[in-house]
């Protein structure tokens, strides 16, 4: 069982969402448009304060860092705080990646390319249960958030007590990778949650999450490097990315860097749904690893041909 416990999904995945890419051009189309619709705002603010001021080509022409400071001074400053327009943008895609990750996990579960009623019709059937999903999944980053305010206070104390900085750093440095494994691991059981209650087709997500949780804590280590590996490539990737546009791209090229920060999201939408299709593959795997064999039932013994009733006359 423990050999069958760990299928090699992580090309496999891959594979998967290269065979229906179209998700990921529907996803990043998306949120290019509701992205586009968020920035105007911004877009129209930075046109009135920079249009016709000699201060602008400060900023156009390389990154001055005063002319950042004094834009922000302005009081009708383009670089406020995101206003209700923008926020709203960022909950409709939200609302959207939940309503369509019921079809795109039937998508995986079932490796069929399902027709467009068939897949809005997952979308809808399975958006309820994990908008439950979602509230538990907040609920429990609420404990993540105390537990990084424990932390920041006693860095804060090791930092106000110790004449060296190191123990501070170290802290910091420790209890940020517990963080985020925690996080990684939160994600991770929530991601097999979702799984189990379509493949399974499970109403009670209270039932899912213990499942789920269960999965997880006798599958800890392959499903962990499965998720962190795929993530590993998402964040390598991404840093190559911001290297070239902070250091490499000129000012001025401003339609190569629209282009390289638009590969870069589809790069991480495409790395997100290639951890659900490795996912999906390994519970569906893990799955099929603990249906029995049948049981042996030795063959049935020959029985002699009838005699023909004129021969037994005779």
């Amino acid at each position: 069982m423990q050999s069958a416990a760990r299928p090699r999904t992580f090309a496999a995945g891959a594979g998967l969402v290269w065979r229906w890419q179209r998700i990921v051009w529907w996803i990043f189309m998306v949120n290019l448009v509701l992205a586009h619709f968020a920035t105007r705002g911004l877009v129209e603010r930075a046109n009135s304060a920079l249009g016709h001021s000699l201060v602008s080509q400060r900023l156009v022409n390389g990154f001055d860092l005063s002319a950042i400071i004094e834009l922000a001074a302005q009081p009708d400053s383009p670089l406020e705080a995101p206003g209700p327009a923008e926020f709203h943008y960022s909950i409709i895609f939200a609302i959207f990646m939940i309503f369509s990750t019921g079809g795109i996990l039937a998508t995986y579960v079932f490796d069929a390319k399902p027709a467009t009623r068939a897949f809005f019709e997952a979308c809808g059937h399975h958006f309820w249960r994990f908008v439950r999903l979602l509230v538990y999944m907040l609920l429990a980053f609420i404990a993540i958030g105390i537990l990084i305010a424990i932390c920041g206070a006693i860095y804060h104390s090791i930092d106000a007590k110790s004449n060296s900085p190191y123990p501070a750093a170290y802290f910091f440095a420790a209890s940020f990778l517990i963080i985020l494994l925690l996080l990684m691991v939160l994600r991770l059981w929530f991601d097999m949650a979702q799984i189990i209650a379509v493949a399974d087709d499970e109403t009670r997500m209270h039932r899912v999450l213990r499942r789920a949780a269960s999965l997880l804590s006798h599958n800890f280590g392959s499903l962990l490097w499965l998720y962190l590996r795929v993530s590993l490539l998402a964040w390598i990737f991404c840093g190559i990315g911001l290297y070239l546009w902070t250091y490499r791209l000129s000012p001025l090229s401003t339609t190569i860097a629209f282009v390289l920060t638009q590969l870069m999201l589809l790069f991480w939408i495409g790395t997100r749904l290639w951890q659900r299709a490795g996912e999906t593959l390994w519970y569906r795997q893990y799955q099929a690893a603990r249906v029995p064999e049948p049981a042996y039932s030795p063959p049935p013994s020959p029985t002699p041909a009838p005699v023909p009733y004129s021969t037994a006359m005779n």
